[in-house]
């Protein structure tokens, strides 16, 4: 494998900013070169673009799976394009995977591209994913439903400003959830594509396990069950012990590897 730190300039952030890749590396250099399926691989809130690959062995993984894995850096954005901020919803949803494949050999098929994350990242991963059907084919949540939640984000700091107000401003998170079920509801009745969907949590999670229960269900309660829809919960909390143990069920769920744990 390839390990390779990338610094570019982002049309929609307006700025210079960085990712990690991990690019699969072919044992024999006479081998046809080959477009590769890839992972966005998002980070959790107060971490970066190098804590998957710092935290977990995520190179290994992809190595035995031939999977390139795209981990960008997006702050402390909840994925959004930001009110007072950068606008990483585009960034990530648009135009990072277009700058990545004239840089490597990835592929460009829908069923070959794939979206996950961790807690903030799951929750950015969902929701991308569910805005962008067409050009991701699976997505997976570790330790995150679809919305957001206040916990921590609407905490205010000195100034008496949070993160939600600078993300969202007043009463747009309420308004970027709402959206994101219209969009999910909007999917279930069309005839478009739409991704698969692994969601995982821990058991004894004590952030976001309501949160991630209550995406569950709404996904089961669709008439008809119309999403291709997987659901787990696993002994563990909420840390990078458990996105470690887990994210190759996400890789298994897409086809990439055997399930470690049990459904």
């Amino acid at each position: 494998m390839a390990l390779i730190r990338i610094g570019f300039h982002s049309t929609a952030l307006g700025m210079d900013t960085a990712c990690d890749v991990v690019l699969p590396q072919l044992p024999d250099p006479d081998q046809p070169a080959r477009r590769f399926p890839v992972m966005l691989l998002l980070h959790n809130l107060t971490k970066s673009h190098s804590t998957w690959q710092r935290m977990t062995g995520i190179e290994r993984y992809a190595a035995t799976r031939g999977v390139a894995v795209i981990m960008p850096d997006a702050l402390l954005s909840s994925y959004a394009d930001m009110i007072h901020g950068g606008s990483y919803f585009t960034y990530i949803a648009d135009e990072l995977l277009p700058v990545m494949r004239r840089f490597f050999p990835l592929s460009e098929k829908r069923e070959e591209t794939m979206i996950c994350g961790a807690s903030m990242g799951g929750y950015g991963a969902l929701k991308i994913g569910i805005h962008r059907p067409d050009t991701f084919g699976v997505v997976g949540s570790l330790s995150s439903g679809f919305t957001s939640i206040t916990t921590y984000i609407g905490r205010p700091d000195d100034r008496g400003i949070s993160l939600e107000y600078l993300t969202f401003e007043q009463d747009g998170l309420a308004r970027e959830n709402a959206d994101t079920k219209r969009r999910i509801l909007s999917l279930a009745s069309s005839d478009g594509p739409r991704p698969r969907i692994f969601m995982c949590i821990g058991s004894e999670d004590k952030i976001l396990l309501d949160n991630t229960r209550e995406s569950r269900d709404f996904f089961q309660s669709i008439p008809d069950h119309p999403f291709d829809f997987t659901y787990a919960e696993y002994p563990g909390g909420h840390n990078w012990t458990f996105w470690d143990g887990h994210i190759c069920d996400f890789l298994a769920f897409a086809g990439y590897g055997a399930h470690i744990g049990t459904y």
